[in-house]
């Protein structure tokens, strides 16, 4: 793939320094520190745009808080411009990012999505008897950065832009060199190329007859267990020799049986929602109902989150678990 130049012009070019302001604004104009911002909207452009192109922007010390949905994670938030400057940089980097992404990758992607991914994954089902699912420990906190900045710069040729990618990295570590803040816009684009090397691998040296993947969330498929063994192996080992990833052992069974995808088990014919999104949709259900008894929320506000919680359900066809978890 021929690498991209001369994209920082048009990263510092006005018009889409304002549309990255309005994507960083969205749903937020209310809050203290658009406000700021905006009051001040061209001088701030302006300023990021210099700052941009000559490599003396400078990203982190974000607000960390910790989230559990389903599992423990901690979330970074950046500062407002530093959102804005995230949105203006990957506008113009996604159609490099996008053009070496495979088909069947379906995180962060316009046009994928879960739903997506998960419809892929029925469509499968009907036609190979096994699948392996495998995903990797604790990605986000493992991922190498001297690795991501070589896989990087075969994309990318613009040495600017390079550096502002060194310098995002190293404002996060979990450990020395490794690690990607959750909650950054670039940390998506990232993460998700890292493992697209892995897809090209898969398909084009180990002739995967079929896959998904959702971020770290990998589903192979095939005809007979015995290949599809060593086909697993194979990943596996590139997986932890060229990215330097651990992965979870992976779970092998007949697609008949049902496939753990995306907080559903996935079948031929449809869908249901696995224990733990059960147990996650009865929490958040009682929060709701007790912070609109309490008056922390409106009815309205309410009734959105509601909406969007029984969306996931519908999907699975839960009718039945819907009503039965309203009485």
């Amino acid at each position: 793939m021929k690498r991209a130049g001369n994209l920082m012009p048009l990263i510092c070019e006005p018009h889409n320094l304002a549309i990255a302001f309005l994507r960083a604004a969205r749903g937020k104009h209310g809050r203290r520190e658009v406000m700021a911002f905006r009051d001040n909207l061209w001088d701030n452009l302006n300023r990021m745009a210099v700052e941009l192109a000559n490599g003396s922007f400078r990203f982190g010390g974000y607000h960390t808080f910790k989230v559990f949905d389903p599992k423990e994670r901690l979330i970074c938030a950046a500062p407002f411009d530093q959102r804005v400057a995230m949105h203006a940089i990957m506008r113009v980097c996604h159609p490099v990012f996008e053009a070496y992404q495979m088909p069947h990758s379906f995180a962060s992607r316009i046009g994928k999505g879960t739903y997506a991914a998960i419809d892929k994954a029925m469509m499968l089902c009907r036609c190979y008897d096994w699948y392996a699912k495998l995903d990797v420990r604790h990605y986000f906190d493992t991922i190498n950065h001297d690795i991501l900045i070589s896989l990087l710069s075969s994309l990318f040729k613009d040495q600017v832009l390079l550096c502002i990618f060194k310098q995002l990295l190293g404002t996060y570590e979990v450990n020395i060199g490794r690690g990607l803040p959750i909650g950054n816009l670039t940390s998506q684009y990232f993460a998700n190329h890292y493992l697209a090397v892995a897809d090209h691998y898969a398909m084009r040296q180990l002739h995967a007859p079929a896959m998904v993947r959702y971020m770290d969330d990998v589903l192979f498929f095939g005809l007979e267990r015995k290949s599809l063994l060593e086909l697993i192996r194979n990943y596996v080992s590139f997986v932890n020799c060229s990215l330097r990833l651990e992965m979870h052992p992976p779970v092998f069974n007949r697609t008949s049986l049902g496939i753990p995808f995306c907080g559903y088990v996935v079948r031929a014919r449809g869908l249901r929602l696995n224990q733990r999104s059960r147990h996650r949709y009865r929490i958040k259900m009682a929060k709701l109902r007790l912070a609109m008894d309490l008056g922390e929320i409106s009815l309205t506000t309410y009734g959105r989150r509601v909406q969007a919680l029984r969306a996931f359900t519908a999907k699975a066809q839960a009718r039945a678990f819907e009503l039965n978890e309203s009485l």
